[in-house]
């Protein structure tokens, strides 16, 4: 029983340390943008400047964060059709099904790479003229669809 016991401990402690040091690859790319975060006590919006220092793993856990929200809100609207809307995320959804998180992550450093003029664009408007709007029928709200990416 003490020995179970001991093992269930052990596993815990393993399982804490892998988490504590995979966080910690991220927390180098990460500290400028909560030092920033902190200064101005609001959520800052990930620019190309910013982004073009991160590390490949840090841009696809951002990606990846995007695509948990996608998803978060296709399932709400899912158990509560009353809420289904078009909605930016709906329109997020829309057009990135079936990208994959490299694809993106290379579009995005391919357009800042591209474009050094645009580095004060945020990364989610480059996501939504360069990968989304083009496959896009309709805008959100079902509005018509500007072509051109926002400065």
């Amino acid at each position: 029983m003490k020995i179970c016991k001991l093992n269930r401990i052990c596993c815990l402690l393993a399982v804490l340390a892998g988490l504590a040091g995979g966080a910690s690859a991220f927390a180098a790319d990460e500290m400028k943008t909560l030092d920033t975060a902190r200064e101005l006590k609001e959520m800052p919006v990930l620019t190309g400047e910013q982004w073009q220092t991160l590390q490949q793993e840090t841009k696809i856990a951002f990606i990846w964060g995007i695509g948990h929200v996608v998803t978060i809100e296709e399932h709400v609207m899912q158990r509560h059709p009353e809420l289904q809307r078009k909605g930016f995320v709906a329109k997020l959804a829309e057009g990135l099904k079936g990208i994959p998180m490299k694809t993106i992550v290379q579009e995005v450093d391919d357009y800042y790479q591209s474009n050094p003029d645009d580095l004060d664009l945020p990364v989610m408007r480059v996501i939504w003229a360069k990968m989304v709007k083009p496959k896009l029928t309709s805008g959100v709200a079902d509005r018509p669809i500007d072509r051109e990416i926002d400065k």
